[in-house]
């Protein structure tokens, strides 16, 4: 039988907190970062009317092409409508306006935003109807990185009425490709009335993406001088 001295006792502990703390260090340095979720819509609760005048049946329009542009939106088929929350067509979900997808006809915007290969993204919204005449039901698509969202809103009180419009909420989640995504909201349903959308983000907390190649050769690094600091070890205790 062998007996450690006190001497190589010591160095053998010293070898093994090396080794851990070492590994320890690299991989919280390759580890992502916790961060709290990033907001990637600009306007999403359309508060930001841009040059649009509010007209006196309490709401504006934008059209495709047209003079005036939807800040942060592109309005690339037809029409669509704001109103506010004091009009027949309120209170919106959150702030004072919400927008109609069928404008004088079925609308069409979008708003492109940039993606992380592998990393999570979630798409959120609330929709209601046009409560003046929508077609029964209204129906309308939210759509981003390959997923699509059929929204169906149907004439009933769920939906609520004339100075009391009610919300539903939707949404789903994507990952995200490396490329610039495009999210976009487009009516199915023809007429100047149709489903109502409030509150689009899009949101990411930075989890779930693919580590990078350095990142994973710091991974692969730290194990390996934990291996040589435990070979160390065993040479030293067979030496006593």
């Amino acid at each position: 039988m062998r007996f450690i001295s006190g001497n190589s006792a010591l160095r053998t502990t010293f070898l093994r907190t090396a080794a851990v703390s070492a590994l320890c260090a690299l991989t919280l340095a390759a580890a992502p970062s916790v961060a709290s979720a990033t907001e990637l819509l600009t306007n999403g609760s359309f508060e930001d009317i841009g040059a649009g005048v509010p007209e006196g049946w309490g709401g504006l329009t934008y059209y495709a092409g047209g003079p005036v542009a939807l800040p942060g939106w592109s309005v690339s088929a037809g029409s669509v409508d704001l109103t506010s929350s004091a009009s027949f067509w309120g209170p919106a979900y959150d702030g004072n306006y919400s927008l109609d997808i069928n404008g004088w006809d079925a609308g069409t915007i979008s708003q492109s935003f940039a993606t992380v290969l592998g990393q999570l993204y979630t798409v959120s919204f609330a929709y209601g109807r046009n409560v003046a005449g929508a077609p029964d039901p209204a129906l309308a698509t939210v759509s981003a990185g390959g997923t699509t969202f059929n929204v169906s809103a149907a004439n009933d009180a769920s939906f609520g009425s004339g100075h009391n419009m009610l919300w539903k909420t939707g949404g789903f989640s994507f990952t995200g490709t490396g490329s610039p995504t495009t999210l976009t909201l487009a009516a199915v349903t023809g007429g100047n009335g149709g489903v109502f959308f409030d509150k689009l983000s899009v949101q990411t907390d930075g989890a779930g993406a693919v580590p990078e190649p350095a990142t994973w050769a710091l991974m692969i690094g730290g194990f390996g001088i934990m291996g040589a600091a435990l070979r160390r070890r065993r040479r030293a205790l067979a030496a006593l």
